[in-house]
């Protein structure tokens, strides 16, 4: 499992003990075996002129890995001596390999920002369900059963012990459901409220989600982006699979609306930028609010060796503090990374054509 607290921590990794090697392996059973992926990883480390991370890296596959994961990724330097993470994912990863002074986050950053913070609601008229997941991980499940509504409608008595609610025998069938909607609606509440949830999803019939999103409070109304039709009976395995499908919708439309706002308010010369030239300058002044890059976009560039600077122009001089630039062959990772440094919310792209036209980068900002 990957959380924000390990983000943080490569983030404040030093860059003076020398080369990381950064593998991002595939290893969901459902896609491939074992035996492919490790010829996968084979091919991947060939390239790789670093033996003693090449070592740190086998040894553990061959003798520690469980192969339980869908997504593995390792950190190495110092052949594992300064630096050895392994994360697990429940979460296929695309096969990368990068060798930089820095970890590669850029994916990580990625899967974080898609898939992490989610909370789920699945209603009927009597019971609710509630998740919540980060990156395919289901953290906490909660069910909580209202007045059985069929034991009304036949006249039967009041509500079972322990359970939600409860108005005894005769009431009115619409208004025990309205109650224990209601109900659930506190619940559900809480539960996101103490989940830190960002984005919701409800699931169940076209007549229990309005229901249950209307007894929501405004808050939580404004943070469900996502709806769908599932039967109360349904795994949590059918669940989890349906909302990462809808999450990836989600999160597409997202990003299409603030590349285009990013594109609109740089044409007007407002708060936005686009291109790396731009985008990079904004970045050192503190200025970006939301930064948009395509994944697989990098470019070479310089670093002043005094303030951090980051250019893609060959410059005499830092025109900041006058100091002198190195070259640093991966410019837009290492200003991905001081992006969040800066608190700056980070939206990694897959090869979105909206932004590529606009010079694969672009931000919102704050100014």
């Amino acid at each position: 499992m990957f959380s924000v607290k390990d983000l943080h921590s490569l983030l404040d990794f030093p860059i003076e003990g020398g080369q990381v090697l950064s593998l991002y392996l595939n290893t969901d059973p459902g896609e491939r075996n074992a035996e492919t992926t490790q010829l996968a990883l084979r091919q991947l480390l060939k390239s790789v002129d670093l033996p003693e991370e090449v070592r740190a890296v086998e040894q553990y596959i061959d003798l520690q890995y469980d192969w339980a994961a869908k997504g593995l990724i390792i950190f190495s330097q110092g052949g594992g001596k300064t630096l050895f993470k392994v994360f697990k994912l429940n979460l296929p990863v695309p096969d990368r390999l990068a060798i930089g002074l820095r970890p590669l986050l850029r994916p990580l950053v990625g899967l974080l920002d898609a898939f992490s913070g989610w909370g789920l609601a699945l209603v009927d008229s009597q019971k609710v369900r509630l998740l919540s997941f980060d990156l395919g991980e289901v953290e906490e499940k909660k069910v909580v059963m209202g007045e059985d509504v069929k034991q009304i409608k036949h006249g039967g008595g009041t509500a079972v012990a322990g359970r939600m609610g409860g108005s005894g025998a005769g009431a009115n069938v619409d208004n025990i459901i309205d109650h224990n909607v209601k109900e659930a609606a506190e619940i559900a509440a809480d539960f996101f409220s103490r989940k830190h949830i960002r984005r919701i999803m409800i699931g169940g019939t076209e007549e229990n989600i309005p229901r249950f999103k209307q007894a929501l409070s405004k808050v939580w109304q404004s943070l469900v982006v996502g709806e769908f039709p599932m039967q109360m009976s349904a795994s949590e395995s059918e669940i989890v699979e349906r909302a990462m499908k809808d999450a990836v919708i989600v999160q597409n439309v997202l990003v299409d609306r603030l590349v285009d706002q990013a594109n609109t308010l740089a044409a007007k010369g407002g708060a936005g930028a686009t291109g790396l030239i731009d985008t990079l300058n904004a970045n050192h002044e503190g200025r970006i609010k939301t930064l948009l890059v395509n994944e697989d976009f990098e470019q070479a560039g310089y670093r002043c060796q005094g303030c951090g600077y980051l250019t893609v122009q060959e410059l005499a001089s830092c025109p900041f503090c006058g100091g002198q630039f190195e070259t640093i062959p991966t410019a837009v990772e290492m200003a991905i990374q001081e992006s969040l440094v800066k608190n700056a919310d980070v939206k990694v792209l897959g090869d979105n054509e909206k932004l590529a036209e606009i010079g694969q980068i672009a931000a919102l900002l704050r100014y």
